[in-house]
């Protein structure tokens, strides 16, 4: 009863910094924008999409240096599909206009590519450390087209009334308000799911996947309520070009896919022939469900993500 208890507080904790994380990070990254003369889309495919990734850097690569690819790999996949499925689909209902532009072909495309990358290295069930330097050089790429790309040449903006002048440390402190939110959050709730007997696999595609998501949820939500739209989108693809790339070439640079891990041709196999394809799934439906009725429907179209999502998650177990 004692555990349980504790593991129920790790995870108010966790809420509390999630939010108070996110409100800080979007309100600091939206300033840049204007500061900078760049477009909010931009900034959230960037400093808040690298913000509330920085969960699935810490867990993925803990993950794999303690023996743990399915729950590495689990981790990853399962937070596209949540930050698509539960992120994208929550912040729809909130502001409809989300569902109102899909990703422009640029976008679009390093979505894909990203993914096709990973699967690549997966094929022959390791991911070594050369896999790992593909995978980061391919992330490098993805953001010196975005820099070249980013200006729009307009001058620096004054703050409004009763906006931070420091939008940098709010970006810096409300990075770091997610993680450490995102890492409260999972450790109860791993905790409460290895109670129940459930394989790293499952715990990483679910449980871990949600919990590291949570930053994703909680910083497209504020962005949804304050109508900044673009970055709400620009997170979740950022995020998740982010997590296939860097997420998974960091951590096999540390601890590479390969040797005597336990298990491991068999969680690469089942992410390989199985679990890419759900990504794959949700990831197409992003590029093509916004495109469906013009700008009408958009919490209809946010409710069908959801609804994907929890039958995704609902199967899993």
């Amino acid at each position: 009863m004692e555990t349980y208890l504790l593991d129920f507080v790790l995870l108010a904790g966790g809420f509390v910094l999630l939010a108070k994380g996110a409100d800080w990070l979007v309100c600091g990254s939206a300033r840049i924008a204007r500061m900078w003369g760049v477009s909010a889309l931009i900034v959230g495919l960037t400093v808040v999409a690298w913000g509330t990734s920085a969960p699935e850097v810490v867990v993925s690569t803990i993950a794999s240096v303690e023996g743990k690819p399915g729950m590495a790999m689990g981790n990853v996949l399962g937070s596209n599909i949540a930050n698509l499925g539960l992120v994208l689909g929550a912040c729809a209902l909130v502001l409809p206009r989300v569902m109102e532009k899909a990703p422009e072909i640029r976008e679009s495309f390093w979505l894909m590519a990203s993914l096709g990358v990973l699967w690549w290295t997966v094929t022959d069930l390791t991911i070594d450390r050369t896999d790992g330097i593909l995978l980061l050089l391919t992330f490098l790429a993805y953001n010196l087209q975005l820099f070249f790309t980013a200006r729009r040449g307009v001058k620096e903006e004054e703050p409004e009334e009763g906006e931070s002048k420091h939008p940098w440390r709010d970006v810096i402190i409300g990075s770091i308000a997610v993680a450490a939110g995102a890492k409260l959050v999972v450790m109860g709730a791993e905790s409460i799911a290895e109670s129940f007997g459930v394989s790293d696999r499952v715990i990483g595609l679910t449980v871990v996947a949600i919990g590291t998501s949570l930053p994703e949820l909680a910083a497209g939500l504020g962005a949804a309520i304050k109508g900044e739209s673009e970055v709400s989108l620009g997170n979740v693809v950022g995020s998740n070009v982010f997590n296939v790339l860097a997420v998974i070439g960091i951590a096999a640079l540390i601890a590479p896919f390969e040797g005597d891990m336990p298990g491991l041709a068999d969680e690469l196999r089942h992410a390989r022939d199985k679990d890419f394809l759900i990504v794959a799934g949700f990831h197409f439906a992003a590029l093509l469900l916004p495109r469906v009725g013009g700008p009408r429907f958009g919490r209809w179209k946010g409710f069908v993500f959801l609804a994907a999502y929890i039958w995704y998650a609902w199967q899993s177990f």
